[in-house]
């Protein structure tokens, strides 16, 4: 079968039969594309060989961030890792009587410092800069802030929240994550009281938790859903933000989805509940975890019992 078929196929059933939401599908899109790219549109399944692969890679390699770095590890697996599902997919839906076994194609070992997320010297820093003198953008970031941090959320997960969707007394809502899977997600007492002092400040109705600065003329026909912030806004706010704190390390949302991670690894939180929190489908995804809070338990038992020697 033409590789573009097969892709065409996948991405429907992405879309149709595993709920995939539209950035993921587009992420999927985008690594494809490049998979097609190396092997020419008129290629077939059969044509994936390790070879082509490890051109692939190749190009992956040579491809740089916003800000002109190389990629990350993480972020080259978001490469690899679809064209993976892509070639389980033809296997079981028997596309072609030869196709690459996809546990051929080796994920990148990710660097445990890749999910340490902050220190909590630098996660104060990052909470106590500020990047405005507009007082409600300036609450609603420290908001955005304490938020991602305190419940683990994705980026397109705060992006999507309603104010419908918070329930500040009892400190907890509901969240559809990846998959369509639905988690309970809590509010510390800083979060509640940081969101709370934001939306008091905001003199609209619009459903949206959170808004861009953009006054815009269509936004009491829409609702406010043509001001609801997205998740480009968030990624530069809490970039400027960390260079303003003086992070060395690049600063993202989901480093302090990381940050979430390990803090309660760290202080004792068993796996299974991260897991849940976190809306991990597989807990080997949470797993990776571990292996920092491992390093830090090294330093424990090191610090304890070398002087027992």
């Amino acid at each position: 079968m033409n590789i573009e078929q097969a892709i065409e196929r996948y991405l429907k059933h992405l879309k149709n039969i595993k709920n995939a939401s539209p950035y993921t599908i587009r992420n999927y899109q985008r690594s494809l594309d490049l998979l097609v790219k190396t092997l020419g549109n008129k290629a077939t399944l059969s044509d994936i060989t390790m070879e082509k692969v490890d051109t692939f890679r190749d190009q992956i390699f040579e491809l740089k961030s916003r800000d002109g770095q190389s990629l990350s590890r993480r972020t080259q697996n978001i490469y690899l890792t679809p064209v993976r599902a892509f070639l389980k997919f033809c296997i079981i839906r028997e596309l072609s009587p030869e196709i690459l076994s996809p546990e051929k194609i080796e994920l990148l070992k990710l660097d445990p410092r890749d999910v340490a997320g902050l220190t909590s010297e630098e996660l104060n820093r990052l909470r106590n800069t500020n990047t405005s003198k507009n007082e409600i953008i300036k609450s609603r970031d420290r908001a955005i802030v304490e938020m991602l941090f305190s419940t683990g959320l994705r980026i397109s997960e705060l992006c999507k929240l309603d104010r419908e969707n918070i329930n500040l007394k009892t400190k907890e809502f509901s969240v559809l994550g990846k998959g369509k899977k639905r988690r309970t997600v809590f509010l510390t007492e800083t979060a509640t009281a940081l969101l709370e002092k934001y939306l008091n400040l905001r003199t609209d109705n619009f459903p949206p938790l959170f808004l861009n600065a953009k006054k815009r003329k269509d936004e009491f026909i829409t609702q406010g859903e043509s001001r609801r912030i997205s998740r480009t806004a968030i990624e530069i706010m809490i970039r400027h933000r960390g260079r303003q704190a003086g992070i060395t390390k690049p600063v993202t949302p989901h480093i302090l989805r990381h940050t979430f991670a390990t803090t309660l690894l760290r202080n004792g939180a068993d796996l299974r509940s991260v897991q849940e929190l976190l809306g991990h489908s597989s807990i080997a995804t949470t797993q990776i975890y571990t292996h920092f809070v491992n390093a830090d338990l090294k330093k424990t038992h090191q610090k304890f019992l070398e002087k027992e020697d």
